[in-house]
């Protein structure tokens, strides 16, 4: 159900990473500052939705360089795409139209003829832009906003250090055990209304609004076997509400879709969608779901017309019902209706030409097969005709001379010799002319009448009196 790309899930949390390794980098060497910035330098903000981050910077509208490769999708929140050449100008061309709409650079830009990356910031919002060789001959160009959210403004436990404070990443070091940390941790953000979205070996997803967090908590050998946190922001593309019981729960934002497990019946999820998402102003399309294949589908839309899909199995084990929600936006269903109204001739044009072919094969199939004229000997005995195939006997030492007469008149009706064999007790002949094909054999005993056989094929032998 996903849209296929050449994209790895995880691309376009690579630049986010990035700046990961750069923190971690510092904290491994024991570094306390690495640029770091106070935690509440800047006035703590509502985290922002996808539509009030899409007023600052839609992705999905903005400009790609001449020459790029088509992304596979367009998204409010992220791009990714490739573009033949260098990574200096590839870096470049991002770098000006962000200026050039009012964004301010941050400290710490790195630009290499191996990569180059950068962060900046508008209305409260933080961007990301990274790009690098992909060792084809193209440069892979990412933007991802981080939304407005300062991890160094997310609360942590009493008595932890900063040891990175950035734009897009926090982190800390705590001299509690990994456990009660991440148990502290949870209980801090689930405070402040932050809800659990995820979680992967010692990170934790948590979402408010269109701003996801990933808090890991684990181990630092680097400080002492200290305790490590890591608060990093990103601004998602989609507002898909999960369910409070959802468990192994998974959110893409390259194709906008979450999926989750939970013990609920499958009409307690519907109803949970009802609701949440009548809050929001979405309205399901249907009052029921709609059986696709092996499986059920509600459509809801909203006053902009995005369009949100609830997908769910129409037959389901207790307790283990798999919900699958896949978000649209206006703009993506406005192209994909551009598209198949683009397409429509050449697909109608195809689906005839289809039918014609099938129609001339269906006609060659029932034709009757042409007529193959035959004249047998003035002696011919016991003849027997049936479409492709006659049977005649001849007196016993005639076979021989009756076939070379039958080979002159097929020889000279156009016929081409293929095989040849003919001698007194036995004989066999072959010909062929476009696509038929014809036999004639026989066995001369000598002592009884013989028989001869002349077969055809795609074509009816005709006797000629």
């Amino acid at each position: 159900m996903k849209s296929k790309t050449v994209w790895s899930p995880l691309v376009s949390h690579i630049s986010c990473q990035l700046l990961l390794r750069l923190a971690l980098g510092c904290a491994l060497l024991g570094l306390s500052a690495c640029g770091a910035k106070k935690s509440g330098d800047e006035p703590a903000q509502t985290p922002a939705t996808a539509a009030q981050a899409a007023r600052t910077l839609d992705l999905s509208t903005f400009p790609l360089m001449d020459g790029a490769k088509p992304p596979g999708q367009r998204r409010v929140a992220g791009l990714s795409y490739l573009v033949p050449g260098q990574v200096k100008p590839a870096f470049e061309f991002q770098r000006k139209k962000l200026l050039g709409d009012g964004w301010k650079e941050l400290p710490n830009t790195s630009v290499t003829d191996q990569s180059a990356s950068a962060t900046f910031q508008r209305n409260g919002f933080v961007v990301s832009v990274t790009s690098f060789p992909n060792g084809q001959g193209d440069v892979i160009i990412m933007l991802q906003n981080h939304g407005n959210i300062r991890p160094g403004q997310l609360p942590t436990p009493p008595g932890v250090k900063p040891i990175y404070v950035g734009d897009s990443t926090a982190m800390y070091v705590s001299e509690d055990t990994v456990p009660a940390t991440a148990a502290a941790c949870r209980q801090l953000l689930l405070a402040q209304g932050w809800a659990p979205y995820g979680e992967a070996g010692d990170s934790v997803w948590y979402k408010q609004n269109g701003i996801l967090i990933i808090a890991t908590v684990s181990s630092a050998p680097a400080q002492g076997g200290k305790t490590a946190i890591t608060y990093t922001t990103e601004q998602i593309s989609a507002d898909i509400p999960a369910p409070p019981d959802a468990t192994d729960l998974r959110y893409a934002d390259e194709n906008q879709e979450l999926n989750f497990a939970t013990p609920a019946s499958k009409d307690a999820v519907v109803d949970f969608y009802r609701k949440t998402l009548a809050a929001a102003k979405w309205e399901a399309t249907l009052d029921h779901v709609i059986e696709i294949d092996d499986h059920d589908e509600m459509i809801f839309r909203n006053p902009g017309k995005d369009m949100l899909t609830l997908v769910l199995p129409t037959r389901a084990s207790p307790g283990k019902l798999r919900a699958f929600l896949r978000f649209q936006s206006a703009a993506e269903i406005a192209e994909l209706d551009r598209q198949i109204k683009e397409q429509a001739p050449a697909l109608r044009a195809a689906a005839e030409a289809k039918e014609k072919a099938k129609a001339a094969r269906l006609a060659e199939a029932n034709k009757p097969p042409p007529k193959i004229p035959i004249t047998l000997p003035a002696g011919a005995q016991n003849v027997q005709a049936s479409g492709g195939e006659i049977k005649f006997t001849v007196t016993h030492g005639q076979a021989k001379a009756t076939a070379e007469a039958l080979q002159k008149q097929f020889r000279d009706a156009g016929w081409k010799q293929d095989m040849a064999t003919l001698d007194a007790m036995a004989g066999a002949l072959s010909f062929s002319r476009t696509r038929q094909s014809l036999t004639i054999s026989y066995t001369d005993t000598g002592v009884m009448p013989t028989e001869i056989t002349v077969s055809s094929m795609r074509g009816d032998l005709e006797v000629k009196e």
